[in-house]
């Protein structure tokens, strides 16, 4: 399975009791009989079959075949969790969110800083992804820096202070 057949659906915060159990912090809703995830090791898709699983709030805890000591628990940790685009919820309507904003190109100055390649949500005030060839540019999601959003173009305008790119 690819990266880009897939989305995360969260990552493994820490391990949950001494039979190898596992929190996960959901970033999207797990499907009800879900029988197994894709969890990130090492750049590559690895899949993993669930025993069981319960969900509170936004907080998973699941126990995954073949995983039953602490320490193989613990190697889980800061771990994504992938499903397949298959099982993402459809949208009940035609609202945007702002991971959608993934794909489109991100515009300063007339010039292209790159393209969207995820959003991070974990902050308090979620940010834009845009991997360039020396680093990785974060820009906040924010009227401040936003400035247009073109969906048919998939096109963002943003206006940055003075230095911001040099960070």
């Amino acid at each position: 399975m690819s990266f880009e057949s897939c989305y995360q659906v969260g990552y493994v915060m820490k391990r949950h009791g001494l039979k190898g159990d596992v929190k996960i912090f959901l970033e999207s809703p797990l499907p009800k009989n879900l029988e197994s995830v894709f969890v990130e090791i090492d750049n590559r898709l690895v899949p993993f079959f669930i025993e069981h699983f319960s969900v509170l709030n936004d907080v998973a805890i699941v126990k995954f075949e073949d995983v039953s000591t602490p320490t193989e628990a613990d190697k889980l940790i800061k771990c994504g969790v992938y499903l397949p685009d298959s099982l993402k919820p459809k949208k009940q309507s035609k609202t945007f969110d702002i991971s959608d904003l993934m794909g489109f190109r991100v515009h300063f100055s007339g010039k292209e800083l790159g393209v969207v390649n995820s959003v991070n949500e974990h902050a308090l005030n979620p940010l834009l992804v845009i991997p360039t060839a020396d680093k990785e540019i974060l820009i906040p999601i924010s009227d401040y820096f936003i400035k247009k959003v073109d969906r048919k173009k998939k096109l963002i305008e943003v206006d940055l202070p003075d230095g911001f790119l040099d960070i």
